[in-house]
């Protein structure tokens, strides 16, 4: 489970279906997911692992800043807008 933490995840369920996460923290078949906007390190998303989707974008260095939690919202924020300009792109090509 600890791998999880620092990825980038797109939910399947709930009102928020479609949006984009990272993880930042787990407890049994949950996730804490934060966006930097709406939900913040202070008010994270609480989610259940199979209402998620695990998308293929690996960040090392932010995944292991997000588990010494010196990471910030803005920073958050700005990482899943790359991700999201990203995977735009390859959907054009």
């Amino acid at each position: 489970m600890y791998e999880l933490i620092g990825g980038f995840v797109r939910s399947k369920a709930g009102r928020d279906a479609g949006k984009c996460y990272v993880i930042i923290d787990t407890s049994n078949e949950y996730v804490y997911l934060v966006d930097g906007k709406v939900r913040t390190l202070d008010n994270p998303k609480k989610k259940n692992l199979k209402h998620v989707k695990k998308l293929n974008y690996n960040d090392p260095l932010f995944a292991e800043r997000i588990k010494n939690k010196s990471v910030i919202n803005e920073e958050i924020k700005r990482t899943i807008k790359l991700l999201l300009n990203e995977i735009s792109n390859k959907e054009v090509e």
